[in-house]
C-alpha cells in the first residue's frame, strides 16, 4: 500500500491521485538505485488498481488486498520452487492475483536474465480483459535483463496496450534498454533515501538496535534494501580486504593485478564489494580534504585510512570512487566481470 512506501513523496502522491483519477499511464519505467522500493511502489500501485473499495489507497481487507498481501508474502517460496526448474522460464512469471503477474529474473554466477519465453508468456495475457479486477498489471523487475528477443517481443505491447492493461517496468539500469523501449513507456526517476529515513526505517520496522542502524544507514547510500542485507561482521571482513587491496596498490604488478580483479570477479556480490570500496574511498576523500573522524563512515579503521588519503590512493580517491560506481552500474547490465573489474583495478595502480 501507498502508505508503506518510505519516501518518495513526489513520486508516490502523483501515482496514487493518477490511480484514483483514472489517468494512470498505460506503460511506466520506475528508475532508480537498487533497494530503494522500485518494486515496492510497483506492487503497491497494483493493489491500489485492484482495490474493491478504490481506486486508490488500498484498503488491505478486501479479498483482491488480502489474495495480493498473501501472495507477495509466499515470493520466497515461490522463488526457491522456481530454482531447480530452469528448463521452465515462466516459472519466474509470479502470478500474484488473477490479474497481475510480477516477472523476475534468472540469476546464475555469470548472468541475470529475463528470458524471450517469460516475455511471450506475458505478451500473450497483456490484450487480454481483466479477470476479476478493474484492470490488470504486469509488473517486469529489473527489466534491463531482458535480452533483444525479449526486448523486441515486448514492443508490440507497448505500442498498443488495451486500456484495461498496465504495464510496469522497473530497473537500477535504464540505459541498458533498448531507446524503443524507453520511449514507450513514461519514466519516473527514484533517488536515494536520506540516511535518516534508513535508519529510522532500520531502527522502527526492522528491530536493528541503534549503533547497527547507524552505521548500516551510512554505508547503504539510501537503499533500505542494501541496509537490510549488511550484517556488520560480513561487512568487515569484506572491508577488510577492500582496504588491503587499497594498501597494496602500485605494488602488486600486472599478475598481481589480474589476481586481484580476479578476486573480485568471482565474488559472489562483487556489486556489495564495490559499494563497500566505494565507502572506503569516500572516506579517504574526506580525510585528504581536512575531514576528522566524526565525518568519517568507517571511523574505526581511520588508523588504515589516513596513511591512503596521503598518498597516490588519495590522490584519485575521487575519481576511483566514480570509476567503482561505474563498475556497478556496468555489472548490473551483464558486463564482462573479469574486464570492467581488471580496468577498477589497473586505476589503482
Amino acid at each position: 500500500m501507498f502508505a508503506e512506501i518510505v519516501g518518495h513523496e513526489r513520486i508516490r502522491e502523483p501515482l496514487e491521485r493518477a490511480v484514483r483519477t483514472g489517468r494512470l499511464p498505460p506503460a511506466l519505467l520506475l528508475v532508480g538505485p537498487e533497494g530503494i522500493g522500485k518494486k515496492t511502489l510497483a506492487l503497491a500501485l497494483a493493489r491500489a488498481m485492484l482495490c474493491e473499495r478504490g481506486p486508490g489507497e488500498a484498503c488491505g481487507e478486501c479479498t483482491h488486498c488480502r489474495r495480493l498481501a498473501r501472495s507477495i508474502a509466499a515470493l520466497p517460496a515461490l522463488r526457491a520452487d522456481a530454482a531447480d526448474k530452469t528448463d521452465e522460464p515462466d516459472r519466474l512469471n509470479h502470478r500474484l492475483h488473477p490479474d497481475v503477474v510480477l516477472v523476475e529474473a534468472w540469476r546464475t554466477a555469470t548472468r541475470t536474465e529475463i528470458k524471450v519465453a517469460q516475455v511471450r508468456a506475458l505478451v500473450g495475457e497483456v490484450a487480454g480483459r481483466p479477470f476479476e479486477g478493474r484492470a490488470r498489471v504486469f509488473i517486469i523487475d529489473d527489466a534491463h535483463a531482458m535480452n533483444d528477443q525479449a526486448a523486441n517481443a515486448l514492443l508490440k505491447s507497448l505500442e498498443e496496450p488495451p486500456p484495461s492493461s498496465h504495464l510496469i517496468l522497473v530497473t537500477p539500469s535504464p540505459q541498458a534498454l533498448l531507446p524503443t523501449i524507453r520511449s514507450r513507456c513514461q519514466a519516473l526517476r527514484m533517488g536515494p533515501l536520506p540516511t535518516t529515513l534508513v535508519e529510522a526505517y532500520l531502527r522502527q520496522r526492522a528491530g536493528v538496535e541503534p549503533a547497527e542502524a547507524t552505521l548500516r544507514a551510512g554505508l547503504a547510500e539510501g537503499s533500505i534494501g542494501a541496509a537490510l542485507r549488511l550484517e556488520s561482521d560480513e561487512y568487515r571482513e569484506l572491508r577488510d580486504e577492500m582496504l588491503t587491496l587499497l594498501e597494496s596498490s602500485g605494488g602488486e604488478g600486472t599478475m598481481g593485478r589480474l589476481e586481484s580483479a580476479e578476486r573480485l570477479a568471482e565474488r559472489d556480490d562483487p556489486v556489495r564489494a564495490l559499494t563497500v570500496l566505494r565507502a572506503l574511498l569516500r572516506d579517504v576523500v574526506v580525510l585528504r580534504d581536512g575531514g576528522g573522524p566524526g565525518s568519517l563512515l568507517n571511523a574505526d579503521v581511520e588508523g588504515r585510512l589516513r596513511p591512503l588519503s596521503g598518498g597516490i590512493v588519495g590522490e584519485r580517491a575521487q575519481a576511483l570512487a566514480e570509476s567503482a560506481a561505474r563498475t556497478r552500474v556496468a555489472l548490473r547490465g551483464n558486463a564482462n566481470k573479469l574486464l570492467v573489474m581488471d580496468l577498477l583495478v589497473e586505476g589503482l595502480g
